[in-house]
């Protein structure tokens, strides 16, 4: 299985030197430098701290609020919820307090989250802790 002329002719056109053409073809040994070493890459310091979840030291002991919460300036024992709704194609997040000890069912939570957006979808809500500054929308028990 030979090269024709026209392929080794190709070949040499290209820059490639073909020795023999015959029937073996031995192609010129070339010896590769490399000119340019790149410095060795080196990660970046981060500056977030790695918290290992399995470690009992660093895992916090309970994420729900242990007892409800008193306002500063509404003088009612309640929780804070954070409602997560859907109203007229886009999604919202508000903090309500419910003046209640106990945490108020789907139902309570939709009842009030209507009076504010009509029709609105529930997507879920929790019981969260009160955050000085955020705005909370205050519901009648």
């Amino acid at each position: 299985m030979g090269w024709s002329p026209a392929q080794v002719g190709a070949l040499e056109n290209c820059g490639i030197k073909v020795e023999d053409a015959t029937g073996d073809i031995r192609w010129r040994e070339f010896e590769a430098v490399d000119i340019i070493k790149p410095e060795p890459i080196q990660s970046p310091k981060s500056n977030i701290q790695y918290i290992d979840p399995l470690d009992e030291s660093t895992r916090k002991r309970n994420t729900k609020p242990s007892k409800p919460t008193r306002l500063p300036d509404y003088n009612k024992v309640g929780n804070i919820i954070d409602v997560y709704l859907a109203w007229r194609g886009s999604n919202y997040m508000i903090k309500m307090f419910f003046p209640s000890v106990k945490k108020p069912s789907r139902r309570e939570v939709q009842d009030q989250m209507r009076k504010v957006y009509p029709n609105a979808k529930l997507w879920n809500y929790q019981v969260s802790e009160y955050e000085p500054g955020e705005p909370i929308l205050q519901t009648r028990g």
